[in-house]
């Protein structure tokens, strides 16, 4: 199986458990969005990529999909984020929409290492996120506070809600989907 096969099918898996675990309609729709899309997407040709951050991907761990991500990890293609110019030290994304033609979609994998925060951000696509590992503090939904989230939980933020997330003691995995006005694809 190649390793677009086994993303894909870790992918259509995670979508799945986002659906079954929304915590909202909008989660839902999103969740049913992907999978949809990424049951078919083309292939995109990339090179895999590491960054120091997943310097700690022995810690990843809570559940199954946490441990399939684990193995996984090391033939996805990281770059640091856009949002935090610290060369993919602390934080770093894989974007999954640079391995498969996702009209319509921007998805990715987020990894923030134990004790970092994802900086306070906002943008026009509604997202959901499905946490696959970590203990972690987020703001979202529009709301100011921090709230606990545990792996395999959802959350949603509509068109430009400000949200961030500040990793617990583990590194902090999450899958991130955006749709709607203003996804870059």
């Amino acid at each position: 199986m190649s390793s677009h096969d086994l993303i894909r099918s870790w992918l259509i898996s995670a979508a799945d458990s986002a659906a079954e675990l929304a915590a909202g309609p909008e989660i839902s729709e999103g969740a049913h969005k992907f999978r949809a899309a990424i049951k078919t997407a083309p292939e995109i040709p990339y090179e895999s990529q590491m960054l120091p951050v997943l310097r700690n991907l022995d810690r990843v761990a809570n559940s199954e999909r946490a441990l399939i991500f684990s193995e996984l990890a090391r033939s996805l293609r990281w770059v640091p984020s856009h949002r935090w110019d610290d060369e993919g030290e602390d934080r770093a994304l894989c974007v999954l929409s640079d391995a498969f033609d996702l009209p319509g979609i921007e998805a990715g994998i987020m990894y923030v290492d134990q004790g970092c925060t994802y900086p306070l951000h906002n943008h026009p696509p509604q997202e959901l996120y499905l946490t696959v590992s970590g203990i972690a503090r987020w703001r979202f939904g529009g709301a100011e506070d921090l709230v606990e989230m545990k792996p395999n939980m959802t959350l949603y933020n509509h068109p430009f809600d400000f949200h961030t997330v500040e990793a617990g003691e583990t590194p902090l995995v999450a899958m991130y989907i955006l749709w709607g006005e203003g996804v870059r694809r």
